[in-house]
């Protein structure tokens, strides 16, 4: 059976939250948990966050929310940019050991 996770980026709205940017980070749950681990703020006790960060394992097609965090837009900019920096470094940087292949060879 396979696994998914992803990051949800969702905003509250007078009728709820919602979703307005994903992330999918991969099947791998170390390198999903790893940078979910890096964001930047806070879990929110009081019920008042504006913005959500949702880490979301899904099998089977059904999604289970893992964890949740909250942060101010300043801190969405920063995470956002350490996402993309975190999955670019995944996906295309080979070490040399896994040369990228030259195109049209």
């Amino acid at each position: 059976m396979k696994t998914d996770f992803d990051l949800m980026i969702s905003f509250r709205t007078p009728s709820g939250f919602k979703r307005c940017a994903q992330y999918f980070l991969g099947t791998d749950r170390k390198f999903a948990e790893s940078v979910f681990q890096q964001l930047t703020g806070h879990e929110d006790h009081t019920g008042q966050a504006v913005l959500h960060l949702d880490l979301v394992e899904s099998s089977s097609g059904l999604p289970l929310r893992l964890r949740t965090l909250c942060c101010k837009l300043s801190e969405l900019s920063d995470n956002c940019a350490l996402v993309t920096k975190e999955l670019f470094r995944q996906q295309a940087i080979r070490d040399e050991s896994h040369p990228i292949e030259k195109r049209g060879s």
